[in-house]
C-alpha cells in the first residue's frame, strides 16, 4: 500500500510540473499496460447453508495485478477527445478477512484464485493547452459495461467456516465508470508516450458458489486504481494554429506577420505608378472576406481615377493539400478578385489572370504546411 501511495504521489508531481504538447485533430489509436491495485473488496454472504450459521460481511484482500487497454478515438479540436476503450484487469486474491463476529475468514495460504475484469468503455477527455510543445496533461471520465469473472477457492481447517471451504466462480455483467488523469509526451510527429491514472469501479454483483459444500450466493464489489504507460499515435494532421490579424490604414486586416498595403500619395505622379496590393484568403477558401472586399473596392476607385492599361491578378495557395487541388484553388482565388474588380467598375478586358498554385510562396514552407501568408492573390494595376 505504501509503495502504491508513493507511485501516485510521483505521478501527481509529474502532472504538476509538466508542460503541454501539440494538439491534433482526427482519429488516433492507443495501447497501454501497467499496475492494477484492487486492495480490499467488499464480500458478503447472507444466504449460506447450515441455517445461516456462517453468514458473514467481510472484505477480500487482493495482491497487486496487471491491467492492459486498447482504444480508438477522435480529437475534435478545441482540446476535446472521445474514445472507445477495451481494458483487461486481473488480480490474485490473498485473503478473506475476519469480520469481527467469530468469523475467521480465509487468511493468506488458505485461499487462492483471481478476479478478472474486462470492460468496454466510452471515454470523454479534455487536453489542457499550456503553450508548450513537450507534453499535454489531460483529464476525463468514462462509462460502459464490465464482465467480471471470479475463480476463488478456499479451505481454512483451523477456522470458521469448517472444512468444506468456500468457492465462487460465476461471472456476470455490471455497469462501470472511471475517472482519468494523464500526461502525454511527444516522441515524434503524431506519436506520444502516454502515462495515465484511472479510478475504475463497477456495480456490486451477485455470484453463485458454495460454502461448506452448500450452495450459497456472494455479493462482491469491484474497485481498482490503475497506473498505465502506453503509446498513442495520431492518424490526423496537426491542428492548424489560429491566425492573428492586424488592422491596416485602409480598413483591411492582414496576418500580423504580413505588411499592410502601401499608402497611395495623393498626387498625379503617384497615381500613374502601378498600384500593388495583396488579397488574403482563409484556409481552403476562395471567397472574399469583408476586409478583402473593402480593399478591392478602394483599389478599384483609385485606379479608375486614371486610364487603366492592364490589371494582373495572380492566385496562390499554401502547400497544404495536393498540387493539382492547389492549382485549381489558386485559379478560383484569382477569379474571385477579378469579379470583385469588375463589380467595382474595372473593365473586364483589361484584366489578365495568372494561377501559380503552391509554386510561388510568399513565405517558403515544407510541403503540407498551412501558411496564411501564402493564401493570397497578388494584384498589379498599371496605367497608360
Amino acid at each position: 500500500m505504501m509503495k502504491l501511495k508513493t507511485t501516485l504521489l510521483a505521478a501527481a508531481a509529474a502532472l504538476a510540473v509538466a508542460p503541454a504538447a501539440q494538439a491534433y485533430e482526427g482519429l488516433y489509436g492507443a495501447i497501454g499496460a501497467g499496475l492494477n491495485y484492487m486492495g480490499d473488496q467488499d464480500v458478503t454472504n447472507d444466504q449460506p447453508g447450515g441455517g445461516g450459521a456462517y453468514a458473514f460481511d467481510s472484505s477480500a484482500d487482493y495482491d497487486n495485478g496487471i491491467g492492459v487497454y486498447a482504444a480508438i478515438g477522435k480529437a475534435w479540436g478545441g482540446n476535446y477527445r472521445t474514445e472507445l476503450e477495451f481494458s483487461y484487469r486481473d488480480n490474485s486474491i490473498d485473503a478473506i478477512n475476519p469480520d469481527g463476529a467469530g468469523f475467521s475468514g480465509w487468511p493468506a495460504g488458505t485461499i487462492s484464485g483471481s478476479t478478472t475484469t474486462k470492460a468496454l468503455m466510452v471515454n470523454f477527455l479534455y487536453d489542457f493547452n499550456t503553450g508548450s510543445s513537450v507534453a499535454t496533461p489531460y483529464v476525463g471520465f468514462g462509462g460502459g459495461i464490465a464482465h467480471i469473472d471470479h475463480d476463488i477457492v478456499g479451505a481454512n481447517a483451523a477456522g470458521v467456516p469448517l472444512p468444506g471451504g468456500i468457492a465462487y466462480g460465476a461471472s456476470n455483467f455490471q455497469p462501470a465508470f472511471q475517472g482519468i488523469a494523464g500526461l502525454a509526451f511527444n516522441l515524434a510527429e503524431g506519436l506520444a508516450l502516454d502515462f495515465s491514472y484511472r479510478y475504475f469501479r463497477t456495480g456490486k454483483g451477485e455470484y453463485d458458489g458454495t460454502l461448506i459444500g452448500v450452495p450459497a450466493e456472494f455479493e462482491t464489489s469491484n474497485k481498482a486504481h490503475s497506473l498505465f504507460a502506453g503509446l498513442r499515435w495520431n492518424f490526423g494532421a496537426a491542428a492548424a494554429p489560429a491566425v492573428e490579424y492586424k488592422d491596416c490604414w485602409d480598413g483591411s486586416s492582414v496576418p500580423v506577420s504580413a505588411s499592410c498595403p502601401p499608402q497611395v500619395v495623393e498626387s498625379q505622379a503617384a497615381d500613374l505608378d502601378p498600384i500593388n496590393f495583396t488579397v488574403y484568403f482563409d484556409y481552403d477558401k476562395s471567397n472574399l472576406t469583408p476586409q478583402a472586399s473593402t480593399l478591392v473596392q478602394e483599389a478599384a476607385a483609385r485606379a479608375l481615377e486614371n486610364d487603366i492599361e492592364t490589371v494582373v491578378v495572380a492566385g496562390n495557395t499554401d502547400t497544404s493539400g495536393s498540387s493539382a487541388y492547389n492549382q485549381a484553388l489558386s485559379e478560383r482565388r484569382a477569379r474571385a478578385v477579378r469579379d470583385g474588380l469588375i463589380a467595382n467598375g474595372v473593365p473586364a478586358d483589361s484584366i489578365r489572370l495568372e494561377a501559380f498554385g503552391e509554386t510561388n510562396p510568399a513565405k517558403p514552407t515544407p510541403d503540407g504546411v498551412r501558411e496564411p501568408l501564402n493564401r493570397r492573390a497578388d494584384v498589379v494595376i498599371s496605367f497608360e
